[in-house]
């Protein structure tokens, strides 16, 4: 167990919370009306500022340096511009141009994507960082790669979580020097070995922030959303959502394993080793309802759960022989997936067939069926739906899937999962 430090607190701040200069103003008020005693905040990239990045990534890969650069100086101009609203002076063009130069240099496409990627992160928080300086905040800025040390599995690094308070010793003496002061530091990167820069995974900021709490001993972590609190479903996709006001670790790890986007999937495990409660709250409404995860032995959320996942595919294989599908086959199906990066939503198997189910990623089924090599067959379907109920029934799930073909169907006494097909007219 670690030694906590009870006036230290992580908050975590998403890309829709630092998307312009009104929303990076929005989370300096929120730090003074919630902030007491040193506090480390993680953001990420504003807005839709990664997504951008992949679409220049795209470009170098294709079309080479110069072209990149043409599309980079759209990205570079509008954080010039939140600066400048913001009425600070930060060197912006140099990082994402050094990321670019970086990205360029290095043949492996996964550590090209998580070099130019992470221009977002560090635009963000020297952003961030220089403004909770200019309004009188003890603010500093701090690398999160000389905290998060992982493995070099590039776009979705392991870090070993037995590690990480003795990796944050400096973080932690930064913290004690001043009676309130705020570490400024990026979500979603780490550093490997080789001192490459890795990343996370999509969303991984929750991550980095449950990991730097446990490097700290914080007492408590906060993730600010654009929503009340962790609901029972996608409210852009189900009416009538609700706010679970307490959810028990056990029950977080389950939902976020199963595909709900409020959490990433491993942010929860290592709160739950140190005892570290996490709250979500809405950055959008101070008043809205919130969520405190933590030890809850045996409380269930008592509404039905839902996690609808879009657009996934489902890969389809066997032994080229027709023959059954054994330990041997497994052994290199499970090798090959762990080399091409696939999160697998979903598997089942019969005496002849594996399937397997998960988002889209051309770039990385291509990789695991070339890997496979020619003692497998493949089939891939793909834009199908996968909708997981917990604590419902079967007649709620009926309902909810009316009108679709069931494609694939799992059940267990608290989850019901269905893979789903639209019905061509």
């Amino acid at each position: 167990m670690q030694i906590k430090n009870h006036h230290f607190v992580v908050h975590k701040f998403g890309g829709a919370s630092v998307k312009n200069a009104e929303a990076v103003r929005n989370v300096a008020t929120l730090l003074t009306q919630h902030i007491q005693g040193s506090a480390v905040v993680v953001v990420s990239a504003m807005g839709k500022t990664t997504n951008e990045l992949e679409g220049v990534l795209g470009v170098l890969t294709k079309e080479g340096v110069v072209s990149a650069q043409s599309q980079m100086n759209s990205i570079i101009d509008a954080h010039e511009a939140i600066a400048r609203e913001l009425g600070i002076i930060v060197d912006l063009r140099v990082i994402f141009e050094s990321a670019l130069k970086t990205a360029n240099t290095l043949e492996d496409a996964d550590a090209r994507y998580d070099a130019l990627v992470a221009a977002g992160e560090d635009a963000s928080t020297r952003v961030l960082s220089a403004y909770l300086k200019a309004q009188n905040f003890d603010a500093k800025w701090s690398d999160a790669r000389q905290i998060i040390i992982t493995d070099s599995k590039h776009r979705s690094a392991r870090v070993n979580e037995h590690k990480i308070y003795g990796s944050g010793a400096s973080l932690r003496k930064a913290l004690s020097e001043r009676e309130n002061r705020i570490i400024v530091t990026q979500g979603f990167i780490g550093r490997c070995p080789s001192g490459k820069t890795t990343t996370l995974g999509r969303e991984g900021s929750d991550y980095s922030a449950a990991l730097l709490a446990c490097a700290i001993g914080a007492k408590e972590v906060v993730i600010w959303k654009d929503v009340p609190g962790m609901l029972n479903a996608d409210p852009r996709v189900f009416d009538h959502t609700e706010t679970i006001k307490e959810l028990d670790y056990g029950e977080a790890l389950e939902l976020s394993y199963y595909g709900a986007s409020v959490i990433h999937p491993r942010t929860i495990k290592p709160l739950q080793n140190e005892g570290i409660p996490l709250f979500v709250k809405s950055f959008v409404d101070l008043n809205a309802p919130q969520t405190r995860i933590a030890s809850y032995p045996g409380k269930l959320p008592g509404i039905p759960m839902y996690i609808s996942r879009p657009n996934v595919s489902l890969l389809s294989l066997g032994p080229a022989d027709n023959s059954f599908v054994g330990e041997d086959h497994l052994s290199t199906l499970f090798a090959r997936l762990n080399t091409s990066g696939i999160h697998v939503r979903m598997m089942q198997n019969s005496a002849v067939q594996f399937d397997l189910v998960f988002e889209e990623d051309p770039e990385r089924r291509h990789r695991f069926v070339e890997g496979l090599g020619d003692g497998f067959w493949t089939n891939t379907e793909k834009g199908l739906e996968l909708l997981t109920m917990r604590h419902g029934n079967a007649q709620l799930m009926d309902q909810l899937t009316a009108g679709k073909e069931i494609v694939m169907e799992q059940k267990n006494p608290s989850t019901h999962r269905r893979l789903l097909r639209a019905i061509k007219v």
